[in-house]
């Protein structure tokens, strides 16, 4: 778990050094919001757990590096869970599972004029922290519990695809995609399940 923290902790520190000495390169500050599709996945996954719909939020900055290509530092707040299908006891028909987080990705973006404007290219890793406390249930059944009490992991990392386009006056459409790698359950022998989720946001560029 540490080996995969420090060589995260490492490519993230790349990228901002990297971002660091590009001292000409032109920046700019961004906003988006937008909904969040989210699973658990992975080979121990089990077969009831179906896409449970979130929101997400955040806040990025374009670095120019080159013509068209820019590193893109963020922030973000994503509800990440899942949707499990048939009942708990007799409480209630398919409870969701709500796992939130900040989130810090890093995408690497080619963004070539197109039309009147932009489209956005991008990949890049994300490391993420669960916050507050984990959710399970719906209007009938639910209950909070702690992250260390329900044996998953805070710490989430990943890789992260972005395809959108972005107009003349800064408004922006993305698609986006996170592929957890990082096992979430925190027990000695953690079954294969990660963090899956895409979504739609809309952003503005100043």
């Amino acid at each position: 778990m540490k080996v995969k923290q420090l060589l995260f902790g490492g490519l993230l520190f790349a990228a901002f050094s990297t971002v660091a000495i590009q001292s000409k390169a032109q920046t700019g500050l961004g906003v988006n919001a937008g909904v969040n599709f989210s699973n658990i996945t992975g080979k121990d996954a089990s077969d009831d757990y179906e896409l449970k719909t979130g929101f997400q939020a955040g806040i990025t900055y374009d670095i120019g590096i080159a013509d068209e290509f820019v590193i893109q530092p963020g922030l973000s707040y994503v509800q990440n869970g899942t949707k499990i299908g048939g009942t708990i006891g007799d409480a209630a028909d398919n409870p969701k599972l709500h796992l939130n987080y900040l989130q810090l990705p890093v995408t690497f973006q080619y963004q070539p004029e197109l039309g009147t404007g932009k489209l956005l290219l991008g990949v890049g890793p994300y490391v993420g922290l669960g916050i507050g406390k984990i959710k399970g249930g719906n209007d009938d059944f639910s209950g909070k519990v702690d992250w260390d009490e329900a044996n998953i992991k805070k710490f989430d990392a990943g890789g992260k695809l972005l395809v959108g386009y972005q107009l003349s006056n800064g408004l922006n459409l993305n698609l986006n995609a996170n592929l957890g790698l990082v096992k979430l359950s925190d027990t000695d022998n953690p079954p294969t399940t990660n963090n899956t989720s895409f979504g739609v946001t809309v952003g503005y560029k100043f």
